[in-house]
């Protein structure tokens, strides 16, 4: 690994920095040769922090352990790929804000893959929703499709279960670090699909997972994904998020049909009403790609 990937996950790990930081860092000096000789004044005013958490994130550039985790991670089997890596995928340098590292445990190889699906839903389906996961599912990998979620209770993971069993190709994105596999429900079916498929995360894995990160994750199912499959949802909710980034990225949009009298369906068929395409058999997917 080069001192300047090692240097840029090192930096990734400093309490106290996002992607805007990053940024700003990496306009003044591409090489990151000067984080470690940079006086005090410097980073005031590149992190605009109060001084606590400022002194919070000098402790972490000053850490040697921070600074060599990426051997740890290499030890662990984790994968971590810079958006100058040739398998960072290109989907994801199209969106706002891309990713500055992934870190990833699994087939890095299924990123390169073109026809991934993102199939999201509610949290809590119907026996209607989980009937059709498990019908559709099958057939969609017998068709060499990908299947993208982010390995949520409900649809999502169900979705990725079927996957998994149907010996498919499937990506997990995750809202935490690797270290951190929620939710703990869904932690032997993330260890499954890091054996069979692919679980990825743009936050280092010794971070724990936060609520506004699943908002961020969602851009990132989208990003990798040729199109969406919402099968069950409200329309105010996190499924919602994905479809609209998803939109704003260009991305088809397919919608499976419910009942009219079905909180969990009015979602999708709002979707259907205002241009996705409906689906009642995976060939309506199939005929679009």
């Amino acid at each position: 690994m080069n001192d300047w990937k090692q240097r840029l996950i090192h930096l990734d790990h400093c309490r106290g920095v996002g992607w805007q930081t990053i940024f700003t860092i990496l306009k003044s000096d591409p090489t990151l040769e000067l984080i470690y000789q940079r006086p005090i004044q410097y980073w005031q005013q590149v992190l605009h922090s109060p001084s606590k958490s400022l002194e919070t994130f000098l402790n972490d550039l000053n850490n040697s352990s921070l600074r060599t985790a990426t051997q740890t991670y290499s030890n662990q089997n984790i994968h971590m790929i810079t958006f100058l890596d040739s398998e960072y995928p290109i989907r994801l340098k199209e969106i706002h804000q891309p990713p500055w590292i992934l870190y990833c445990k699994g087939d890095c190889s299924l990123l390169k893959i073109d026809n991934i699906l993102a199939v999201i839903g509610t949290r809590l389906p119907s026996s209607y929703g989980i009937s059709v996961i498990k019908g559709m599912i099958p057939e969609l990998i017998s068709h060499n499709i990908c299947i993208v979620s982010g390995l949520a209770k409900g649809i999502d993971s169900i979705a990725q279960r079927q996957a998994v069993s149907s010996n498919g190709k499937v990506i997990a994105v995750i809202g935490g670090g690797l270290n951190y596999l929620y939710p703990q429900e869904n932690v032997d079916l993330a260890i499954e699909i890091m054996e069979k498929g692919l679980v990825l995360s743009e936050y280092p894995p010794i971070v724990k997972p936060e609520k506004w990160h699943f908002p961020m994750r969602n851009r990132i199912i989208s990003a990798l994904s040729r199109g969406i499959l919402v099968v069950e949802g409200k329309k105010r909710s996190g499924t919602f998020i994905t479809v609209l980034q998803g939109l704003e990225q260009g991305k088809d949009v397919f919608a499976i049909p419910g009942s009219i009298q079905a909180l969990t369906s009015e979602g999708p068929n709002l979707l259907i009403k205002e241009g996705a395409k409906m689906v009642t058999t995976i060939n309506d997917i199939i005929e679009e790609w």
